[in-house]
């Protein structure tokens, strides 16, 4: 069982490029078959898992693909979109272990005109910190306590 990365995630920009985000960002994952209720931030909507990996399977290749791209495992989990307003949107949800800044990276490349600003925080491993990406730039600030 992982420690929890708890993260709050600020999206903004010009207002319909951040309702595209938005819809673009709803989903579900690609490991689960089952029809459910669908996530308001699904990293897999947004970086998608190559269908190479996904046919080699979560253990063979999909764990260590998710790491690599996307910082976290599994992605957002208990994400909620706690407020939003004209070119603005905050999501609050969890991953395991560390905060999704190669997912970020990875997005942003996707979304030149919006800028993301993640505040992290991990308890367990005594870690907090902020990071902006925008285009191709990576602002992380990381403290230990």
């Amino acid at each position: 069982m992982p420690n929890w990365c708890n993260n709050k995630l600020v999206v903004y920009g010009p207002d319909k490029d951040v309702e595209r985000f938005k819809e673009k960002a709803i989903g579900n994952s690609p490991w689960h078959t089952e029809e459910g209720e669908k996530s308001v931030l699904n990293f897999h909507s947004l970086v998608p898992i190559p269908p190479e990996i996904l046919s080699a399977g979560y253990e063979q290749a999909g764990y260590e693909w998710e790491l690599r791209n996307w910082g976290s495992k599994w992605g957002a989990c208990s994400a909620a979109l706690v407020d939003e307003w004209e070119g603005r949107l905050e999501y609050a949800f969890e991953t395991a272990w560390s905060p999704p800044i190669p997912f970020l990276s990875k997005l942003a490349s996707s979304w030149p005109t919006l800028i993301f600003l993640l505040d992290y925080e991990e308890m367990g491993m005594g870690f907090k910190g902020i990071t902006k990406v925008a285009g191709d730039t990576v602002e992380d600030h990381c403290l230990e306590f």
